[in-house]
């Protein structure tokens, strides 16, 4: 692990800072693809920031988002349970390029903090029970909200970008979708793989 941090650092004091242009504003339009626990996920991002540096960029990030987690299904036993849930963000976010100026390959690391919003509907339901006449009003379930973070890591070229995304946030309610009450709590950290482009901002290659 240290031989593999050295080479990090050494790498990246090998490129030269230059980037894009200091005091422009660039937006950023990403589709993700959401991993949770035993789930999956689709989410978007709109991503308004301002060069500070022509290497170095902060601004603020929407991201709204669904997912289907922690997804359980004993045909044996003939039970089945998934969580759905709605995870929306806004985040202050900060990234720093990597790229000498004289090509248009520019890979960035960063990551932001910021406000989630959250929703965690669970669902069960065993061989002998019949949900079928239940009627559910989901404007009754409540958000909650939680301060969490982010990190990232990706690269782009040209305006096109791609990257890989940690969202670390805390634990909230688990509601039975049936009952409209708390059954526990469930995590709500999840990877998420993202494509998209961005306009503005100036050019990589100078």
């Amino acid at each position: 692990m240290k031989k593999l941090f050295l080479t990090l650092i050494v790498s990246i004091s090998i490129l030269s800072l230059n980037a894009q242009e200091q005091g422009k504003i660039r937006v950023g339009l990403d589709a993700g693809l959401g991993i949770p626990n035993l789930g999956v996920g689709f989410n978007g991002n709109l991503d308004i920031r301002y060069n500070v540096m022509d290497n170095f960029n902060v601004g603020v990030k929407f991201n709204p988002g669904i997912f289907i987690k922690d997804v359980v299904a004993d045909e044996v036993d003939m039970e089945a349970a998934a969580t759905f849930s709605t995870i929306t963000s806004t985040l202050v976010t900060s990234d720093y390029y990597f790229n000498n100026g004289s090509s248009s390959f520019a890979p960035y690391l960063g990551g932001g903090l910021g406000l989630f919003k959250i929703v965690n509907v669970g669902f069960s339901q065993s061989g002998t029970d019949n949900i079928s006449s239940v009627s559910v009003d989901v404007s009754d379930f409540m958000f909650e909200s939680k301060f969490g973070g982010l990190i990232r890591g990706g690269f782009e070229i040209g305006h096109f970008r791609m990257g890989l995304e940690y969202y670390l946030i805390p634990r909230t309610k688990l509601i039975d979708i049936i009952t409209n009450t708390p059954t526990g709590t469930t995590a709500n950290s999840f990877l998420n793989f993202t494509v998209g482009f961005y306009l503005g901002g100036g050019r990589w290659k100078k």
